[in-house]
């Protein structure tokens, strides 16, 4: 599909998305069963310190998720710590992101199975191999740069062209930031194929598709945007994708809390 086009149908099909329309994505009988996780980014930037742990876990289980992602510094406790608050509350430490030794050291204890990191070409055995004895596996994920410093991973194409250079890593595929920067997030899933190991679900505001910019609000809640959720959906159950499902905004609106019921039920409208 060429940006044009995709860029015209994704406007185009904004005014039909309602949740009758959203529940016929996936044949009920077809429908793979996904873990559904909340990203820590979504709650009170305050919160990203030890003492909120407790409050964002609760409110993780509360909400209606099985698990979440962040990185250690939001975190703001042990590994050892996160994995036992985990388990009694029945969620899981789903995926960490930030430095490699870090982020594989710390999932490896919190019981998470993927770290969200960059690799340098020259390192990829060694670190492939150092998360593989963990049981762990690393994802690379598009984002758009900073002014003037394009990012490394912002389109499909830069997605399929890093995998390609780096044997061993596999793909976290954030719908939002593709849409951003000008790709289709529903062709690069199924161009990813069973590369694709990790999904950040996170919807677009129809203004800002294919804008390439960081500045102003660019995302919103699931199902509210210009994101074919449907598409996306469809594409995960025809690549036979078992993953998780990160919901994700990148900023939060006055209610933080009913954003993430509110995103959740969406997806359970749908029969996840």
């Amino acid at each position: 599909m060429l940006r044009r086009e995709f860029l015209a149908g994704t406007i185009a099909g904004v005014a039909s998305l309602t949740a009758g329309s959203l529940t016929a994505a996936v044949d009920d009988s077809k429908r793979r069963k996904w873990l559904i996780g909340h990203h820590f980014w979504n709650w009170d930037r305050a919160w990203d310190k030890g003492k909120f742990l407790d409050k964002r876990l609760k409110l993780t289980k509360q909400t209606g998720y099985d698990g979440f992602e962040a990185k250690p510094h939001q975190i703001g406790q042990p590994a050892e710590v996160v994995k036992t608050k985990c388990a009694e509350l029945g969620i899981r430490c789903a995926a960490v992101g930030g430095g490699l030794k870090e982020g594989i050291d710390f999932a490896h204890v919190a019981g998470a199975k993927i770290v969200r990191s960059g690799v340098p070409k020259d390192q990829i055995k060694r670190w492939v191999n150092y998360a593989g004895e963990r049981g762990i596996i690393i994802v690379i994920h598009p984002h758009i740069g900073q002014p003037g410093h394009p990012g490394e991973v912002e389109t499909r194409e830069d997605m399929l062209r890093y995998l390609d250079e780096r044997p061993g890593i596999f793909a976290c595929p954030d719908t939002g930031h593709l849409a951003l920067c000008g790709s289709d997030p529903v062709q690069t899933i199924r161009d990813l194929g069973s590369r694709c190991r990790y999904v950040h679900l996170k919807d677009i505001r129809p203004e800002m598709v294919g804008k390439r910019t960081r500045k102003g609000e660019k995302f919103c809640d699931l199902g509210t945007g210009a994101l074919d959720l449907k598409g996306v959906l469809k594409a995960l159950q025809d690549i036979k994708y078992s993953g998780w499902i990160m919901v994700e905004r990148d900023s939060r609106g006055p209610d933080y809390v009913q954003s993430a019921k509110d995103m959740r039920a969406v997806l359970r409208h749908m029969g996840y």
